[in-house]
């Protein structure tokens, strides 16, 4: 067992990265309080057995070195909370600064290994757990301390009873751990249900529009009823080992301390011992009931918080297939984009083959094709979601990959399908990039949303309910593509932006496009026939592979694939994330 806690321990310590000042005033603070705790019995038998003898000044004496004791305690107990709050904030600080930092560099994999239900699970609960192991460590150590001193006073009374006392120790921690350990593997699987059910739901709330108008709430519900059930089952159980462990425990300590009171009842009428020393011992079995008690407890949450660490750990550990960014910093970008001889395999599966294509600046390609012709892994490449099995991508004959995070996401940069908008007002969601008042509405004029805005009442500072709830998904991605004007980019990459448009805002679109491209190189991914046609290229893709480039004109007398594809009214949506 002292093993196992051992390895808790270590991985805590690794991951937490405590101050050592925070680690040793809460292991002092807690060694003083838990100390003079244990003085309170002796000194309250000391009371008994000078007042039994009817020395007042002895008992004033011990009555007053009691109340010193005690304010010690107090004293004791309010420093080590008071650093516990310390440690908790610190820690808590540390790990979502941690956590937040991976997410910023994780690829498009990382929550098909964890969920986004179990991501914010680990962010809500598991690191506060975290927070509270520092306090948890410094009860174990202490309740071995104290255990041990108790034996020790016991054992200067009479070697028997301290052997009643080891002997008491012994079992109930052996029962005790035992049901503990059952507990720890059922609230594993409560975690997980709780997980998998947190998932779902968040789903449920991203696509409601979509799932009211498919009636597909039936079917969900009892998906989730299933991921209940599954949950209700795994606490009850872990309800059950938790009353043996808390509750049915007790039949062990009513035992030993019924033997406990026989065997001194024997030493009193034998003249062994008298009634003070009596007094002393039920107090000290009392207080070695809870410090064995509590041991177990700290023992029981070090193991559950070792799960949280386990799933930080996860989350932190992560090692995705993007290779590290240079350190080329670099604002003199002019936005030539080159595809040499680019291949890319995915689990074992060649989804890109043999890409060669140069874009230049001013430009606007279109890169067409049918689901799963590769088209949205040629932005994940651009985007350095991925990098090429073979092959490279150049910008301004400079490889993608030499330059910083920063500086490459300044000078490329994408509009989603589903552009995500902060609830917070339009003002601050265009500040996360330009704070600057006047570009910024150049920028929403030039998407064609700044009219819009300044029929809201209050304008720019108008609150967006939670991802825009409040505007339609057209005004939404307006928004989104003048936050992408207002970063300067010199590459502007769209990935089926008229998807989530109504067909009034849609008509904007072309428009919008000719005027990005004055200033920009333009790369879309698109389904509509009409943006196909104000392309300056076309690049048509079958099976990962390059099937023809060229105009609209030249495409449509003899290119059988992109006839079909201009003849087509509805076609199906596909993410940005998605093996397209």
């Amino acid at each position: 067992m002292l093993k196992e806690y051992y390895g808790f321990i270590k991985d805590y310590l690794k991951l937490a990265e405590l101050k050592i000042k925070y680690l040793v005033i809460n292991l002092v603070s807690a060694f003083f309080y838990k100390g003079f705790s244990l003085l309170l019995p002796f000194v309250a038998s000391l009371i008994i057995k000078y007042l039994t003898q009817g020395n007042a000044e002895m008992t004033y004496l011990a009555l007053g070195g009691y109340l010193l004791v005690y304010i010690l305690y107090n004293i004791a107990l309010y420093i080590n909370y008071r650093i516990y709050g310390f440690n908790m904030d610190y820690c808590y600080d540390k790990m979502t600064k941690k956590v937040l930092n991976k997410l910023v560099d994780v690829d498009g994999n990382f929550t098909r290994m964890i969920s986004k239900g179990r991501l914010m699970n680990s962010i809500n609960t598991d690191i506060i757990e975290i927070g509270d192991m520092n306090d948890q460590l410094s009860e174990f150590f202490m309740g071995i301390l104290q255990i041990a001193a108790v034996l020790v006073i016991v054992a200067t009374i009479n070697i028997y009873l301290s052997l009643l006392f080891v002997l008491f120790t012994l079992v109930y921690i052996y029962v005790r751990n035992q049901a503990d350990c059952h507990v720890n593997y059922y609230h594993n699987k409560v975690k997980v249900q709780d997980d998998k059910y947190s998932t779902l739901l968040t789903q449920i709330i991203s696509g409601l529009q979509e799932i009211k108008t498919f009636s597909m709430l039936p079917k969900l519900k009892a998906k989730l009823d299933i991921i209940q059930n599954n949950f209700n089952k795994c606490y009850k159980t872990k309800r059950e080992y938790c009353t043996l462990r808390d509750n049915d425990i007790r039949a062990v300590t009513y035992i030993f301390r019924f033997i406990l009171y026989v065997f001194l009842i024997c030493l009193i009428m034998a003249g062994r011992i008298d009634v003070s020393v009596l007094v002393l011992v039920i107090a000290y079995h009392e207080y070695l009931e809870t410090y064995v008690g509590d041991l177990i407890s700290s023992t029981s949450s070090i193991r559950e918080t070792n799960t949280a660490v386990s799933r930080i750990n996860d989350i932190l550990n992560y090692t995705s297939d993007e290779v590290k960014f240079g350190s080329l910093e670099t604002d003199d970008i002019y936005g030539v984009v080159e595809f040499k001889h680019v291949s890319l395999e995915l689990k074992k599966k060649e989804v890109l083959h043999n890409i060669n294509l140069k874009v230049n600046h001013n430009e606007v390609l279109a890169i067409v094709g049918e689901a799963g012709s590769g088209k949205t892994m040629m932005l994940n490449l651009l985007l350095r979601l991925y990098k090429p099995t073979k092959g490279s991508i150049k910008l301004d004959n400079v490889d993608v990959f030499e330059f910083s995070k920063e500086s490459y996401s300044k000078n490329v940069s994408v509009v989603n399908q589903k552009p995500f908008i902060f609830n917070m007002s339009i003002r601050k969601n265009l500040n996360f990039v330009d704070s600057n008042i006047e570009h910024q509405i150049e920028a929403c004029k030039k998407a064609g949303i700044h009219d819009f805005i300044e029929t809201l009442p209050n304008g720019y500072n108008t609150i967006l309910r939670e991802n825009g709830s409040n505007i339609s998904g057209g005004q939404k991605q307006m928004i989104s593509i003048a936050r992408t004007i207002l970063s300067k980019a010199e590459v502007i990459l769209l990935d089926d932006i008229t998807t989530s448009l109504d067909p009034d805002t849609a008509k904007l679109v072309p428009k919008l496009v000719d005027n990005l491209k004055k200033d920009h190189t333009v790369i879309m991914i698109t389904k509509k026939p009409d943006l196909m046609k104000i392309a300056d290229r076309i690049v048509v893709l079958d099976e990962g592979r390059i099937q023809e480039i060229g105009t609209h004109k030249e495409l449509i007398k003899h290119n059988e694939i992109y006839q079909l594809l201009q003849s087509r009214k509805s076609p199906s949506r596909i993410g940005v994330f998605d093996n397209d």
